[in-house]
């Protein structure tokens, strides 16, 4: 255990743990990411296993000199104090883990915990210049977040802040449903949106759908137990009438779940982001598109339809730039944020 840093000096150290891997990086004051630190996930071991993992890399973050602020972002539920409360069904015995205050002690600073989705919307928002506009960007005053990768999740900003709700439960916006009775998530529930338009879902409607079509990659879908998303766009790309067809399955229900986001949040800019999108663009005109058929007129109103600004390690960025924020004010985070993406945008 390290002496406590209060005095805010140092970089920041953001944390994304996830089932499969525990990533970290060590980011400067000046935007630049100095190192960065990843490991596999122990999940099947326990709580205890995998706070080992992170605290590890934390120490390998930390060789550099001091840190003065840690954001961590965890799947699940997080209460105010950064102890998990909701289930994580990829890491085995993750609810009731203090992960706010072993991270801390770990860095001997303070430390901050949230949803891996709200961090990933902090990023974002901050990319975008906060509310205002900083040096010159657009600036979103409500920005919601929705991340399509291997499942889909979500967050919302309103004026710098994290609307996260009860223990950072809200905008799981991957389990509304949108077709009762429809198709099984893995959640066991029916007819949420990720069991249609998630990586794994958009190529297993194109493997479902494949014997209606004569196409390559209908014959590709024949052929092989899975494909990936990203077969079924670039397959988009040369005008496969079976892409197309699981394309406008999965914007259908993608724009319905934002519909209803819209009606509820009343976002200025809606960002689509995460591993399909890097093969997808499409998807975001045409779920602009759609969305608005499925929310009350002035809902929809200026709203903007936006990818990504941020690559991979936007959930990273984001967890670092929530650390910094207790130590920075919102110009200095701001001007840090904008240094940062420019050297992480989109590859």
């Amino acid at each position: 255990m390290r002496s406590t840093n209060t005095g805010g000096e140092g970089a920041f150290i953001g944390l994304d743990i996830g089932g499969q891997s525990v990533k970290g990086f060590r980011l400067e004051r000046d935007g630049r990411v100095s190192a960065r630190a990843s490991r596999p996930t122990p999940a099947s071991l326990g709580s205890a296993a995998v706070l080992a993992v992170a605290e590890g890399l934390i120490a390998e973050l930390h060789a550099p000199g001091l840190v003065a602020a840690v954001g961590a972002g965890t799947p699940g539920g997080v209460d105010r104090s950064g102890r998990i409360v909701g289930e994580a069904a990829n890491i085995e015995g993750w609810q009731g883990t203090d992960l706010g205050a072993a991270l801390s002690r770990a860095a001997g600073a303070p430390a901050s915990v949230r949803n891996d989705g709200n961090l990933a919307a902090y990023a974002e928002w901050a990319a975008r210049g906060g509310a205002s506009g900083h040096a010159g960007a657009r600036g979103s005053r409500a920005l919601l977040f929705v991340g399509l990768g291997t499942g889909i999740g979500g967050g919302y900003i309103e004026d710098g802040c994290i609307l996260g709700g009860v223990d950072d439960k809200a905008v799981e916006i991957g389990h509304a449903i949108v077709y009762p009775e429809g198709r099984l998530c893995v959640c066991g529930r029916r007819g949420c949106v990720e069991a249609y338009a998630s990586g794994p879902s958009i190529g297993r409607l194109a493997v479902e759908l494949a014997p209606g079509f004569d196409t390559a990659l209908a014959r590709a879908a024949r052929g092989a137990s899975a494909i990936n998303a990203r077969e079924v766009y670039d397959a988009l790309a040369l005008g496969d009438e079976l892409a197309a067809a699981a394309h406008t399955v999965a914007a259908e229900a993608l724009a319905r779940s934002i519909g209803l986001a819209l009606a509820f949040l009343a976002p200025d800019t809606v960002v689509l982001g995460g591993g399909v999108l890097a093969g997808a663009k499409r998807l975001i005109a045409d779920v602009e598109r759609l969305a608005p058929g499925y929310v009350y007129g002035s809902a929809s109103e200026g709203v903007r339809f936006e990818g990504a600004l941020l690559g991979p390690e936007a959930g990273l960025l984001g967890a670092a730039l929530y650390g910094a924020s207790s130590a920075l004010s919102r110009e200095e985070l701001l001007d840090l944020a904008a240094a940062a993406a420019a050297r992480l945008g989109p590859k």
